[in-house]
């Protein structure tokens, strides 16, 4: 679930199309070498899929990879999905495969409603870095330019690491000035989890980090940006998160009874005194053998900006 907008809390599904991707990307936390490389499902298979998850009353879906958009059949699916029921059909990619001429306004006709795009910086060598891919910059602004102007409801999902966190405020900026049309940001920090685990020195210091990614909100609020902490954000706690709760989706699921227990996050004894400790998971365990001191600060008071 990601909070803010109309209709966030009907069902979610999350279809999983396969390992493929065009990218190779250093913090990846499914990467393919860890899992079965020919994990895809046929067209057949994804079709089946969708209709089975559409009975059981989803009415929102995210189509994920890998890189759905390197697979000829995404219209296709995005079509079948649409006829099956679901209101909102969400693509999440890297935007390499969507920079092809016209691909965006396919899609869009084909019934995509949203679009959840990995612009990880402003910086060009920063992003195809982190994707080790050369020119994936330019087709990742190209992508999100065309789906934009097909009508594609776009939200930028970057990826927090310790190679473009210091300009996480001019991020916002060249957003608000470079990216018309795109008005929401996911704001995801890297999980120590897959290859992030191999490449840790990605992980920041949150204590670090927290003061920045106030600045970076201060940033989006004045260029009318609204920016969403997920699962995988920071602890509510840091960052500012604790004065806008309801842009985070721990606390939303929370409120909605649907707390994430997957026993990946742990709560340090500072979190007991927190007012925010049922609606947070903390921080990642594995985080914490990283960077043994997060910086947690607890929320000792319920007077806050929800």
């Amino acid at each position: 679930m990601k909070p803010g907008g109309a209709g966030e809390n009907q069902r979610y599904a999350l279809l999983r199309l396969g390992l493929a991707c065009d990218a190779d990307c250093l913090f990846c936390n499914v990467p393919v070498e860890s899992y079965d490389a020919a994990m895809k499902l046929s067209t057949a298979q994804a079709l089946r899929e969708i209709d089975r998850l559409a009975a059981e009353g989803a009415r929102r879906l995210e189509l994920s990879g890998g890189e759905p958009a390197v697979r000829p059949d995404l219209e296709r699916l995005v079509s079948a999905a649409r006829e099956a029921g679901f209101h909102r059909v969400e693509l999440q990619s890297n935007g390499i495969a969507l920079a092809a001429p016209g691909r965006a306004a396919r899609l869009k006709e084909a019934g995509l409603t949203h679009a959840f795009i990995s612009l990880h910086s402003h910086l060009p060598k920063a992003h195809d870095f982190l994707v080790r891919r050369g020119g994936a910059f330019d087709a990742c602004v190209q992508a999100v330019r065309g789906l934009v102007d097909a009508g594609v409801e776009t939200i930028l999902n970057p990826v927090v690491t310790s190679v473009q966190y210091r300009w996480l405020p001019d991020f916002m900026s060249f957003v608000g000035r470079a990216l018309p049309g795109v008005e929401s940001i996911s704001l995801s920090v890297i999980q120590p989890h897959g290859r992030a685990w191999i490449n840790h020195s990605l992980v920041p210091d949150y204590r670090i980090l927290s003061p920045l990614v106030e600045r970076a909100l201060a940033r989006a609020a004045l260029l009318g940006l609204r920016v969403n902490n997920p699962y995988c954000g920071l602890p509510l706690c840091l960052g500012g998160w604790s004065r806008r709760l309801r842009s985070c989706v721990e606390w939303c699921e929370a409120e909605l009874g649907r707390r994430a227990v997957d026993g990946m996050k742990v709560r340090p004894p500072v979190c007991d005194a927190c007012v925010l400790s049922s609606h947070c998971g903390g921080v990642w365990a594995r985080y914490l053998d990283i960077h043994p001191e997060p910086g947690l600060r607890p929320v000792l008071s319920a007077e806050l900006t929800r």
